[in-house]
């Protein structure tokens, strides 16, 4: 019966269909049952005529009749019938295929039920179709005998075997090769390491050692003695607080949240001192609560779990105390609270209105000494107090003490030496750090795990602080790797290089956990789109550039984040070694270094699964492309006829694009702005630069599902389709594709309803995505021809008024897709004129057509003087 035949099918299919790999797999959030979902079937249209006439669907029609009439020949002529083997090797070579090849795709087999009803060059039967996967040349089908038997053939390197389950005739359905068609998602291959892997060298980073004493830098130097001599105070950070805590520090009128916060006790007091601190310091100053860690770190656990709270700080206390007696007065005095190992202060809770302790807060306080002999008690002796009772024996971790100090008002110290500015601030002459104004930024920042995922959270941070304090404050500032059981390691500029390495070659690239869903194409929110900005890598240090080539640059600001300012000088670099390469013609690899450090970052992006680094790297691309061409026209050389580059210029238009995109976002009208009439021609006209050399990144595409990530590498395939000239060709082959249909239509019911199941089929095996399925009532009016009049028509008017490479084309292109409701034809020809596969739904052509504008938007302001620029805020 036909029910068991459908089942049959069915299990066949299971047999034989290849399971995908582990990384293709793609998971329903809202899914609880871990469901996957279907692959993605991509398919890459071989011409404007075959998608408008559905010429695959013929030649297979036509090569399953022709193996019908040779059987049925065979059969009843009385002759001798072939072996299965003999006909699949005869009819192979009989087979049609195609010549040409979408990019990066190979050809695959697809194969169809056939239906004795069948009639004409349409697919009746194309439902019950499978797909075959690449896996290792293996391809597998099902076939049917026209008397019911069932055949289950698999093909490897041209060795058949036959499964059959009746001896009866052979099978008439045969594999026929389609063009550009891959039947799932492909995925990059997975690198060595991941978030979770350790980075073992620092865990031999002893500080007391030789070697590694050799390596620090002055600045680790002091940290590790401070943190020997108990004389720093760490504090752990929520991962989510990170941005109100740095923002304390700031001014209000710097872009901070506050002015200068007194202490609990003296809430109520005014005194000129207070105000007069309020000037002279350049921080605001608060307190908060930190832990006096036993020497070198060691024994005692410092707040929170280490994934949540995965960052800390270190503040270095004030150093012009004599002695413990003269200390503890001016932390009495300051009202600088400390508490034993054990006990839960909770300050928040258990001050009152007057700024006074209560509920015996203020009789179990201990001076900084007292909890010094503790610390040392902790190390040293094997019976010992915690949270007020005896432990025989010790314990093996010790829970964290509490200080509630001011912290801020200066800056970094180290040496007595404000870092940013050079100024010096001695504790001594009362110039330093204080209880009373502050102890200070932070010294050092700290992990207490070693993994790839908590020190690349350590860079980022970093990051953050460089960001917020300034470049100056955070150069040179330490980095270290704390725990109860080893205490101190320093992760020292040799080591961060060694990471650096590895996040390039090794490491699959990883978002920010608590931003990855946060700062998505569809849900991005402002803050933490802002912190992901923060947290930029810088990759201009010198140092740096001396140890990793471009090539590990671009993988780490795609995969990893780096600073608008970097990528472009980054890119800048790679222009103008492509400048002099273009200069030696004999060279066969000259004049792509740019591109191949796009295409680098955009792999390790594509790997992130980071739609913003992506989209960094395509606008900054453009940007650079574009003054490359405008250097063309007047070449900047000098006596040695070299390039001479323009990095500031770089960097500033690196800088002004995000503010540039603002603007328009909050202009009334964003497509008014995104497709602007061009300039009149005028005195001082400036031809707007052409699209960027393209880029190739078809075998990115195939790989992801990423809404985000197809709007990026849509946009760099819209770009190239206009830069080599393909969009052009193809919209002139979809016109008279188009025209060609809209004749034979016109003259015959029978051909449009013959095209309304073409496209049925080609709407259920290949996954064109379509907004909805075909009406057939369309077909049966007039309906279906009067849209493809108006669409022929828009794609002439289109090619009549552009040259195919300016905004122009866009501009006709994203008019197209706006006026469409339920486009299937018009859809799969827009993806071919613009070289997309058939995931592009109109919402992702429609990205992909606006950021391709927005970058040509931006580089054509590139060309043009400050006046005329103020519309996109570029001036």
């Amino acid at each position: 019966s036909s029910t068991q035949y459908r089942e049959l099918i069915m299990t066949a299919q299971q047999n034989t269909e290849p399971v995908p790999h582990a990384a293709a797999k793609i998971y329903e959030n809202d899914n609880p049952a871990g469901k996957p979902i279907p692959q993605a079937v991509l398919v890459y249209h071989e011409s404007a005529h075959s998608i408008v006439f559905r010429d695959h669907l013929r030649r297979q029609q036509t090569a399953i009749r022709r193996t019908s009439s040779q059987m049925e020949s065979s059969t009843q002529g009385g002759t001798v019938a072939q072996s299965p083997d003999q006909l699949l090797r005869k009819q192979d070579s009989q087979l049609v295929t195609e010549s040409t090849h979408g990019p990066s795709q190979a050809p695959s087999t697809i194969l169809e039920e056939v239906s004795e009803s069948d009639v004409g060059y349409e697919s009746g039967g194309s439902r019950g179709s499978t797909h075959s996967a690449r896996s290792g040349g293996e391809s597998s089908s099902v076939t049917s005998g026209g008397s019911g038997s069932r055949h289950y053939r698999r093909v490897k390197s041209g060795l058949t075997k036959t499964m059959t389950q009746k001896k009866i005739s052979p099978p008439v359905m045969q594999p026929v090769v389609i063009a550009n068609f891959q039947p799932v998602i492909e995925p990059l291959g997975a690198l060595d390491l991941n978030s979770s892997n350790l980075f073992e060298p620092l865990l031999d980073a002893d500080p007391l050692k030789e070697d590694c004493r050799l390596e620090m830098s002055d600045a680790e130097s002091e940290v590790v003695e401070l943190l020997k001599n108990e004389q720093a105070v760490v504090k752990t950070i929520r991962n989510a607080d990170w941005t109100a805590f740095f923002q304390k520090f700031k001014p209000s009128e710097e872009g901070g949240t506050g002015t200068h916060e007194h202490h609990p006790s003296h809430q109520k007091r005014k005194d000129s001192d207070t105000k007069k601190s309020e000037i002279e310091y350049p921080f605001n100053s608060f307190v908060t609560s930190t832990s006096l860690l036993p020497s070198c770190a060691k024994k005692m656990r410092c707040f929170g779990s280490t994934n949540e709270y995965a960052v800390g700080v270190i503040f270095a206390l004030p150093a012009a105390f004599p002695g413990d007696t003269s200390e503890d007065v001016a932390a009495k005095r300051t009202r600088t609270w400390s508490w034993p190992s054990g006990y839960s202060a909770k300050t928040e809770f258990n001050i009152d209105h007057h700024g006074n302790l209560i509920n015996g807060r203020e009789e179990a306080l201990v001076p900084l000494s007292g909890m010094r002999k503790m610390n040392h008690s902790y190390l040293h002796d094997k019976d010992y107090f915690v949270g007020g009772r005896m432990v025989k024996g010790g314990l093996t971790t010790i829970p964290y003490n509490e200080i509630y100090i001011r912290v801020g008002g200066l800056g970094r110290i180290t040496g007595e030496t404000e870092v940013a500015t050079g100024k010096r601030c001695a504790d001594a002459d009362g110039s330093g750090r204080s209880f009373d104004h502050g102890i200070g930024l932070p010294v050092a920042l700290f992990v207490r795990e070693a993994d790839y995922g908590h020190l690349v959270r350590l860079l980022r941070t970093r990051a953050r602080y460089s960001t917020i304090f300034g470049s100056d404050a955070a150069r040179g500032i330490p980095l270290l790797f704390m725990t109860p059981e080893s205490g101190v390691r320093v992760f020292t500029e040799k080591l961060q290089h060694q990471v650096l390495k590895v996040m390039a070659w090794d490491l699959n690239p990883f978002q920010n956990p608590s931003l990855a869903h946060r700062t998505g194409i569809d849900s991005t929110s402002e803050p933490h789109l802002q912190q992901k900005l923060e947290e930029l890598i810088d990759l201009d240090d010198d140092k740096m550039k001396q140890v990793l080539t471009p090539e590990e640059m671009a993988r780490i600001a795609g995969g990893f984040g780096a600073t608008d300012e970097s990528v472009a000088n980054l890119l800048n670099q790679a222009m103008q070694q492509d400048f002099l390469e273009d200069k030696d013609k004999g060279r066969i690899d000259s004049g792509h270094n740019m591109q191949d450090l796009v295409n680098e970052g955009l792999a390790f992006a594509l790997r992130a699964n980071d739609y913003h680094t992506s989209r960094q790297l395509l606008i900054l691309y453009t940007l650079v492309a574009s003054k490359r061409r405008n250097s063309e026209s007047s070449p900047l050389l000098g006596v040695d006829e070299g390039y001479q580059s323009d990095t500031s210029k770089a960097s500033s238009s690196s800088k002004q694009w995000r503010d540039a995109e603002k603007n328009i976002e909050k202009e009334g009208n964003k497509e008014m702005h995104l497709f602007r009439d061009e300039r009149k021609l005028g005195k001082n006209y400036i031809p707007p630069p052409p699209p960027p050399p393209p880029l190739d990144t078809d075998r990115l595409r195939s790989a992801t599902n990423s809404d985000g990530l197809l709007a990026v590498l849509g946009a760099a395939q819209v770009l190239r389709a206009m830069q080599d000239g393909s969009a052009k060709r193809r919209v002139k082959e979809s016109i008279d594709s188009i025209e060609e249909w809209i004749d034979n239509g016109e003259q015959s019911v029978a051909f449009r309803v013959a095209s309304w199941r073409d496209q049925r089929a080609a709407q259920g095996d290949l996954k064109i995505a379509m907004e909805n399925d075909s009406n057939f009532m369309a077909f049966i009016s007039n309906k279906a021809i009067s849209n493809r009049k108006k669409f022929a028509k828009q794609l002439r008017d289109a090619a009549a008024v552009t040259n195919f490479d300016s905004l122009k084309f866009l501009q006709a292109i994203h008019g197209v897709v706006s006026q469409m409701n339920s486009p299937c034809l018009r859809l799969e020809l827009l993806q071919y004129i613009l070289g997309l596969d058939n995931r592009y739904s109109v919402a992702h052509v429609t990205r992909s057509v606006e950021l391709a504008a927005t970058c040509l938007n931006l580089s054509e302001n590139e060309v043009f003087n400050n006046d005329e620029t103020k519309p996109l805020g570029l001036s």
